[in-house]
């Protein structure tokens, strides 16, 4: 097997915990914003970013394939969050009525970088001001799927620590990543 490959596939067990500690980064980064005027776009897209990435590492350690996400899901929370429930989602998280309605909103603004990303389309800000979604709401899902979706997504991590003690040489350079970004295996 080329070693190319080979990196690939432990690569694949890493995927799912990297893009769930950029999740709780990107939450922490949403909890810690301070606004510096009367509105701003930020809060909205860092909770959107993380329950993008919170989905993504779910279906990632669910081994839906990145091409998938990238080509189907792409930054679609409620195609991210279809595709995370035919995976089993609602098995480790209940999905409150108020979360999808919220997020249904948000997605309008944030799945083609128009609104929350790019604040520079005017129609699109005099919309927000109608249809303006609740960050209460936004945060208080994004912290559950975080929350919650931690166990599944570390359980890659241990996948591929079993590997490593099994000799599979092409894990190493994945275990020192692991290690470097400070995960206890």
């Amino acid at each position: 097997m080329d070693a190319a490959i080979r990196t690939r596939l432990g690569y694949r067990w890493l995927r799912p915990f990297f893009f769930h500690s950029l999740a709780r980064d990107f939450l922490e980064a949403a909890e810690g914003f301070k606004m510096s005027g009367d509105f701003s776009p930020v809060h909205y897209f860092l909770y959107c970013r993380s329950i993008e990435l919170s989905l993504k590492a779910f279906l990632l350690a669910k081994k839906v394939p990145m091409t998938r996400l990238k080509k189907w899901v792409g930054h679609d929370l409620e195609r991210a969050l279809k595709e995370a429930e035919l995976h089993g989602l609602l098995d480790i998280v209940e999905i409150r009525p108020g979360y999808r309605e919220e997020l249904q909103k948000a997605n309008y603004y944030y799945k083609n970088k128009q609104g929350f990303e790019y604040a520079d389309d005017f129609r699109v800000l005099m919309r927000f001001g109608s249809v303006k979604p609740s960050l209460s709401v936004l945060s208080e899902f994004d912290s559950m799927l975080v929350e919650k979706l931690d166990r599944v997504c570390n359980e890659c991590v241990l996948i591929l620590a079993k590997k490593f003690r099994e000799g599979k040489s092409y894990i190493k350079g994945c275990m020192i990543m692991v290690l470097g970004a400070g995960k206890c295996i």
